[in-house]
């Protein structure tokens, strides 16, 4: 049934080979090797995970027809767990999906423990945040798609062939239980970077959760969609320019947002911009210009 997509997908999925300077039990340098995947998304550049290539001395990328060639770190983002690469070797790109759905069939391709493979499954829950090991919160799409050692960096497919997230983690004590990375968030750091030549991190100084039925009923609003505004920075450009907590954000650049992957991802294309913010304040709804600084990884 599905035999045509892995066949029109695969050619696209890298091997990534790492190599970096360690220490032993006796404190002596060595050369220890990495292993994980990435995928083209056109004109020689790759996506995989940051965690894959953080430390790399050497990065050697292998294509499902067997060519190697060494690749070059364009841009990195810790905050979301990417990396861009640069490599000579031509491949067919892959399409970034504009959203996914619970239930929806994935495929997870790529390399897990070496072994160059595709599994399937659904797609568990459209949104996660979970804590990464370096102590950082990111947002994540959950899979029950098979993912182990090597598979991070590599594609989760829809049954169209598109991107919907980039693999990222999983439960070692669990079964079938992964993280990857959602498109709009590969999609917003490839434009950053696009623009600015490296990633920069937009910071406006808020922190938001996902309004549903029952926090609306408690907080006595009609609006079941937005974004509740719970932390907020007194020196941020949001609360310079009028943001409070409480506020409830309904659309962004007249786009409605309804969870932080929504904001995060509008937040990354319109750094060094003005965002126009429709929020609703005490039963009125407002709106509010916001300038979107930067800051550099």
């Amino acid at each position: 049934m599905y035999e045509d997509l892995v066949e029109r997908v695969t050619p696209s999925v890298v091997t990534i080979i790492t190599k970096q300077i360690a220490l032993d039990q006796f404190f002596m340098p060595q050369v220890a090797e990495g292993i994980g995947s990435g995928y083209s998304i056109g004109k020689n550049i790759l996506i995989t995970s940051y965690h894959v290539i953080s430390n790399a001395e050497e990065i050697l990328v292998i294509s499902e027809d067997g060519f190697r060639e060494e690749a070059q770190v364009i841009a990195i983002n810790p905050f979301h767990d990417l990396a861009m690469l640069r490599s000579t070797i031509e491949l067919p790109s892959l399409k970034l999906a504009k959203e996914c759905k619970t239930g929806e069939v994935v495929l997870a391709v790529g390399n897990p423990l070496g072994l160059y493979s595709v599994s399937m499954g659904i797609i568990s829950s459209e949104e996660r945040a979970i804590m990464t090991p370096n102590g950082l919160p990111i947002y994540v799409v959950q899979t029950d798609a098979a993912v182990n050692p090597g598979n991070s960096g590599g594609p989760l497919i829809n049954t169209r062939g598109e991107v919907v997230g980039t693999v990222t983690a999983m439960i070692r004590e669990a079964q079938n239980i992964g993280f990857a990375i959602p498109s709009k968030l590969v999609d917003s750091f490839v434009k950053n970077v696009m623009k600015f030549g490296r990633y920069i991190r937009p910071y406006v100084g808020i922190g938001v959760i996902k309004l549903n039925k029952a926090l609306a009923t408690y907080l006595g609003v009609r609006k079941q969609n937005g974004l509740l505004v719970t932390n907020i920075d007194p020196n941020g450009s949001a609360y310079k320019y009028g943001i409070r907590r409480g506020d409830i954000i309904l659309k962004v650049n007249n786009q409605e947002v309804k969870s932080p992957i929504d904001l995060l991802a509008v937040l990354e294309e319109m750094v060094g911009s003005q965002i126009n913010v429709k929020m609703l304040r005490d039963s009125k709804e407002i709106e509010l210009s916001i300038p979107v600084p930067g800051l550099s990884t």
